[in-house]
């Protein structure tokens, strides 16, 4: 059995469990090694999907072409005002302060803060996010909204990506084809300092892999994409869902397909 039909076997199986509830779940697939052209596991790569948080690593590749270009630097001071934090900020619980931009987009990444997210938003544009997306090759990917602005999403106006996008992404980040090899090589520490281990991390504990990726959730829906890495081999692993029976999403599921996959490519 290879590693697709292992995963779709793996889908019957939770189909089974829940039953009825399931058949409407949007299932989004993607895995492939770097190294080669062909993807191990296929499924719906392309289908866009509303990109809660992973929309937060397409801005934190923005704001560093933003510096490359000059255009600020990660040292430059931002006023994080007491009327921009959110209510689930932990990092601002304290109160308003000036951060770092390279703060914010540490926080924004690691501890997914919106209200670090919406200061750098603020800060560079959503046309520019959604520009620069498009111009690595990212075609359903696009920043309308702030975090937590649950009214813009009742007016139509939402984050989407896909798998296959935020594979291209990922691919170009670790081959140093966009960016610089200083930028990309910062945006890769950061994406391996996440500390949402719900998802993909769920069911690997082994310490021969680094894991650079980005969680993602919202009520109905989970997502994690990034990259497992090995001294010899670095494998694109992206599992988005949307629509899930339970309102948690369904990160186990996306733990077993992270599982299978380490299974099939650790040296």
């Amino acid at each position: 059995m290879n590693l697709q039909e292992e995963i779709e076997t793996l889908l019957e199986g939770f189909a089974f469990q829940e039953g009825k509830a399931f058949k409407d779940c949007k299932i989004s697939a993607l895995c492939q090694d770097l190294s080669s052209g062909e993807p191990s596991v296929s499924i719906e790569p392309h289908r866009a999907a509303p990109s809660a948080s992973v929309i937060k690593v397409p801005i934190l590749l923005c704001a560093l072409q933003t510096e490359l270009e000059g255009r600020l630097s990660l040292d430059d001071l931002v006023d994080v005002r007491k009327e921009d934090i959110l209510d689930d900020s932990d990092i601002f619980d304290s109160g308003p302060r000036k951060a770092s931009i390279l703060e914010l987009l540490t926080w924004m990444i690691i501890k997914s803060d919106n209200t670090s997210t919406n200061a750098l938003i603020e800060l560079l544009g959503f046309k520019a996010v959604s520009e620069y997306a498009q111009s690595i090759g990212m075609k359903k990917t696009a920043l309308s909204r702030k975090m937590l602005d649950f009214q813009a999403v009742s007016q139509g106006r939402d984050n989407f990506t896909s798998a296959s996008d935020m594979l291209r992404l990922f691919k170009n980040l670790f081959s140093s084809t966009i960016l610089s090899p200083q930028h990309c090589s910062l945006a890769i520490r950061i994406l391996r300092k996440q500390r949402d281990n719900s998802m993909l991390s769920r069911y690997i504990w082994q310490d021969d892999v680094k894991i650079a990726h980005k969680t993602g959730g919202l009520k109905y829906l989970s997502h994690d994409c990034g990259v497992l890495s090995w001294p010899s081999r670095d494998v694109y692993l992206g599992v988005f869902i949307h629509q899930a029976a339970g309102i948690k999403g369904n990160p186990r599921l996306i733990g077993e397909i992270a599982k299978r996959v380490y299974e099939r490519f650790k040296p």
